[in-house]
């Protein structure tokens, strides 16, 4: 099965980012002029969110905008003017989503203490569900590209679609749920409160694989989930001290035992330590016989 050049997946990302500024800057035209004309505060909130997500569009578009040469692929450290360019659209997407996380709670807090009620009107239906269809078919060949390009701008493109897909849902339930039940006029709201909490999560992730020293310009920063596992580790207790202890614990354990039972090449009494990286099971050789031995040792 042939695969698909970087030029032409650039090129790709290149087209997709073009399509999501003109559809997204029409949206969002859209909802700000009816939202106006009918004093719908979702609706200009809804066009405000289009316009993050035609600036998160261009950061690509300005990260792509010099193709590959034909046979070109993308080698395994970019070079420091393409990692340069990765570096800062990752992080103007980081600080849009940001920017749309404190919108989406600003407008969440504002609706629950004033007890506004969404907007059920068929306009805002109409624009919500139509926007929603679009926006998945943008979002899904995004999320591929991210992947097949390795790129954290790519990436940041797609989280930033996937929150005004998210964002665009809630008011659309929320809108439904009023309609049906006068007394759910809250649930957009509360909602969304939860949504722009998870949003600046995203952001702040985003924003630490940038401001990392191993920053590669690989897609989101998955390099470093060995580093965040071992941080864990550290933080629940398993600390070198401890590893170092259960390992002599064991060898003094091991010491008591018959010599063929030693040299059974099993390492039973630590398996289960070595199972959770614990320590680690090593065959050793007495100096005076060949014989091998297995002994627990701190993992590296």
């Amino acid at each position: 099965m042939a695969t698909t050049s970087y030029r032409r997946l650039q090129q790709y990302a290149v087209a997709i980012s073009i399509v999501s500024i003109i559809y997204c800057a029409a949206e969002g035209a859209v909802s700000i002029g009816f939202g106006a004309e009918s004093a719908s505060l979702s609706l200009v909130f809804f066009g405000i969110q289009s316009g993050i997500e035609v600036t998160s569009a261009c950061m690509v578009l300005w990260r792509f905008r010099k193709v590959a040469a034909p046979g070109e692929e993308r080698s395994a450290e970019l070079d420091p003017r393409d990692l340069r360019f990765e570096k800062i659209a990752t992080g103007a997407i980081s600080g849009l989503i940001i920017l749309l996380a404190l919108a989406t709670e600003g407008t969440a807090i504002a609706g629950l203490v004033t007890r506004r009620e969404p907007d059920d009107s068929n306009a805002s239906l109409i624009i919500s569900a139509s926007a929603l269809v679009l926006m998945v078919l943008l979002w899904l060949p995004k999320r591929y590209l991210a992947r097949a390009l390795d790129s954290s701008a790519m990436q940041g493109e797609t989280q930033c679609s996937l929150s005004c897909i998210q964002i665009t849902i809630v008011l659309f339930v929320g809108a439904l749920v009023f309609r049906l039940w006068k007394g759910g006029w809250w649930v957009d709201s509360a909602t969304s409160l939860i949504l722009g909490l998870l949003f600046a999560w995203e952001a702040y992730k985003m924003g630490r694989w940038v401001l990392d020293p191993n920053f590669n310009g690989g897609c989101c920063g998955h390099d470093h989930a060995h580093e965040e596992a071992k941080g864990w580790k550290k933080w629940l207790g398993f600390s070198g001290k401890k590893k170092l202890d259960d390992a002599e614990r064991d060898s003094a354990e091991s010491s008591t035992l018959p010599e063929d039972s030693i040299s059974t090449p099993s390492c039973e009494s630590c398996a289960e330590k070595h199972a959770i990286g614990v320590v680690e099971c090593t065959t050793l050789h007495h100096q005076a016989s060949e014989t091998p031995t297995n002994c627990c040792n701190p993992a590296a």
